[in-house]
């Protein structure tokens, strides 16, 4: 994703790549690492890199742990984050929004940044209106390291926010998945996947299921643009890739 992210910035007229961060490669040229990428850049080890360049816009898809460093430190600084790692615990999202709000910038996570899994989204609230029984199925990589995903778990809070409904608490529910307030969310890891979701609502004698794939991570990054190109025009935290959109 990082790398998917660089070409995707490096490729935008109005945008410049300025630091990139990435304790693995640090002291590797980026353009040694993706040849394709014309940049003079070096990989930084650490976040203090991003007041070094005078960074406006932080990008983070790395892992919770590292986040939680990451964030606050950008929002410290001044710096607006768009942020795509999932696998935050509640405390961690309300000190972002304090964070962001005590330093005049804002903080924009997303479970997904594929357009397309943002309508998936859209259309699973309304759908969940009119059919109770509902059920989600997530697949991805198997190397992600979260699960159920970000997105399966922002889509059941979606329904039951839609109904009025209270989330309740996370049940492991054996192999029924996890159990959110009543909608029961199962997970899939394999290699060949990259990201994929259905919700599949029951009714009497019909069912009804809404379905996204991404097949390539540069699904994602229509968003990310999108993102941070309209972050800089909001404060506090904000959360979903549908606050952009005209949904």
């Amino acid at each position: 994703m990082g790398r998917e992210v660089c070409r995707a910035v490096a490729a935008e007229a109005d945008l410049d790549l300025v630091c990139v961060v990435d304790p693995t490669w640090e002291g590797k040229r980026l353009d040694g690492l993706d040849p394709g990428l014309e940049t003079d850049l070096v990989i930084a080890a650490g976040a203090g890199c991003l007041v070094e360049s005078s960074v406006e816009v932080m990008i983070d898809f790395s892992v919770a742990a590292a986040a939680r460093e990451n964030v606050p430190f950008a929002l410290e600084h001044g710096i607006h984050c768009v942020v795509g790692t999932t696998g935050f615990q509640p405390e961690d999202v309300e000190g972002f929004d304090r964070m962001a709000r005590e330093n005049d910038v804002a903080c924009l996570m997303a479970p997904n940044f594929a357009i397309g899994a943002v309508l998936m989204m859209d259309f699973a609230r309304k759908a969940g209106r009119y059919m109770d029984a509902c059920e989600i199925v997530e697949m991805h990589h198997a190397a992600k390291l979260d699960a159920p995903s970000g997105t399966a778990r922002e889509t059941a809070r979606e329904i039951l926010a839609k109904r009025g409904e209270e989330t309740g608490d996370e049940r492991e529910k054996g192999p029924r998945g996890l159990e959110l307030g009543g909608i029961h969310i199962h997970s899939v890891r394999l290699p060949g996947l990259v990201a994929h979701q259905e919700v599949i609502f029951g009714g009497q004698g019909q069912t009804l299921t809404i379905r996204h794939d991404s097949y390539d991570r540069t699904s994602f990054m229509p968003g990310v643009i999108l993102a941070a190109r309209k972050v800089s025009g909001m404060k506090g935290l904000v959360i979903g890739l549908d606050k952009l959109l005209d949904l």
